[in-house]
């Protein structure tokens, strides 16, 4: 298993900044469940910076929900993407989750 994401994640202030670079797929879902076991539960607010991720699959979307669910069970809001590309966007509106989870550009 080649792994094709890499992570970053910068806290400050109350807000929790998680930037992805590379594919969020199958492959990637073992690094996206242990970066969730490392967040605290609920996590705050939350800006993903997806400028860098070019595909994404369910991992993606599990991943997401399950970043929203934790928000939201703390009264923080949704989380907001930031950069979303072509792909991942598609994804999004396939699934009716970018009506539900904030962007910005």
């Amino acid at each position: 298993m080649q792994q094709t994401l890499a992570i970053t994640v910068d806290q400050s202030g109350g807000l929790t900044v998680l930037t992805l670079v590379g594919d969020i797929d199958h492959d990637a879902r073992p690094l996206l469940d242990a970066l969730l076991g490392r967040l605290p539960d609920p996590v705050g607010r939350v800006r993903v910076e997806m400028g860098g991720v070019p595909f994404m699959d369910s991992a993606g979307l599990h991943f997401l929900v399950e970043l929203r669910r934790r928000q939201t069970s703390g009264g923080t809001g949704t989380p907001t993407l930031v950069g979303v590309r072509e792909q991942p966007a598609g994804v999004l509106r396939l699934t009716g989750l970018d009506i539900v989870l904030g962007t910005a550009a």
